[in-house]
């Protein structure tokens, strides 16, 4: 029992320690990509997000998310760029705020889809056809 125990630990400490090191690599390719844009869909341009990291609202899990925006205009990422501290700020204040069971379905990630682009249009203030059309997740992870 003893044995079983210390290897679920081992387990969880390798599956942390793995985690860490792809976020920190992740984090580190996002960082030196120099903020350019680039095309998701027919040619519209993009900004990436740093990832984010929150604590879920049972504070059992967490996310890790990778977010692409889809913007209606090139100009709108300068505006991004500028107002970056509120928009991860009113984006981790709603991930918080979610349980682990609201986002695993695919229903939940389409809805979570809207909250962010209403968030992130909001704090830019802009309508959606102006400022962010989409949202791309490019890393998901509950744990």
């Amino acid at each position: 029992m003893a044995n079983n125990r210390r290897s679920i630990s081992l387990s969880k400490a390798i599956f942390t320690s793995i985690f860490c090191i792809f976020t920190l690599l992740s984090g580190h390719a996002i960082a030196n990509s120099g903020g350019k844009e680039a095309s998701a869909s027919a040619g519209a341009p993009t900004a990436a997000l740093e990832p984010i990291i929150v604590n879920l609202s049972s504070f059992d899990r967490y996310l890790q998310i990778g977010i692409t925006l889809q913007l209606a205009k090139p100009e709108i990422a300068d505006k991004v760029k500028l107002m970056m501290p509120v928009v991860r700020h009113s984006l981790i204040m709603l991930l918080s705020g979610k349980e682990s069971t609201q986002i695993q379905t695919a229903e939940g990630k389409n809805e979570l889809i809207d909250e962010i682009k209403e968030r992130i249009n909001r704090v830019l203030d802009v309508k959606e056809h102006d400022g962010v059309t989409d949202i791309f997740f490019v890393n998901f992870v509950i744990q």
